[in-house]
């Protein structure tokens, strides 16, 4: 990651704080609290809705940088890089907590638009699935667009199930990263489906009561 990414992402994390002090806060005061000039801080943001919304945006580049580091992440299984992805976000999200409490569901899961935050985390979903070679034949073919939106709504749920999580070091949502990510491996990787569709062909072809 690049100096001018880590500055940006280092800086909506302090707006995060600031917005829950105030949340009509200025850059200028942004650039008292991240300690930097007050004209510099127009190189990284406009205004303050682009920094507020970046804050989500840079969750996700944080995940791919982590990934990175990750040795033998390739060799990870379905439920296990779908779960890397859920719990490395939400992790750094705990220290913003109360920050996004107040404002992922109107900024992004219920935003009128299609935010950044959300083109990207579909985009980590599409590149998990289409880079597993263990799904079934049937499971792969419908790696599409509608899958990656539903997992970003599961995700959007999951978000709101641990704001409300009152267990220590939030172990009931981890137990339902777990839950949730070990159905869609099984769903994804049993070859029941292509069994059936293949049983299914075969009845289709060489139907009995056909009249060929």
């Amino acid at each position: 990651m690049n100096k001018f990414t880590e500055e940006k992402i280092r800086i909506s994390k302090s707006a995060a704080l600031l917005y829950l002090k105030n949340r009509r806060f200025t850059l200028s005061a942004l650039a008292k609290a991240s300690d930097i000039e007050t004209e510099k801080i127009y190189d990284y943001f406009s205004n303050r809705r682009d920094v507020l919304d970046f804050f989500y945006e840079g969750l996700i580049l944080e995940y791919k940088e982590s990934v990175q580091s990750i040795d033998k992440y390739a060799e990870y299984t379905l439920s296990e890089k779908l779960s890397n992805l859920a719990l490395t976000l939400i992790d750094l999200m705990d220290p913003y907590k109360e920050f996004v409490r107040e404002t992922y569901k109107d900024r992004i899961a219920c935003s009128s638009r299609t935010t950044p935050f959300e083109e990207l985390f579909r985009q980590q979903l599409k590149v998990i699935y289409e880079s597993d070679t263990n799904q079934s034949r049937l499971s792969a073919a419908f790696n599409r667009g509608f899958l990656y939106t539903a997992g970003s709504y599961n995700f959007h749920l999951l978000i709101q199930f641990w704001l409300r999580d009152k267990s220590p070091a939030n172990q009931k949502t981890m137990e339902l990263v777990d839950k949730w990510t070990a159905f869609v491996e099984e769903l994804h990787y049993s070859s029941i489906l292509d069994r059936g569709f293949d049983m299914a062909k075969f009845i289709f072809y060489n139907s009995p009561f056909s009249n060929t």
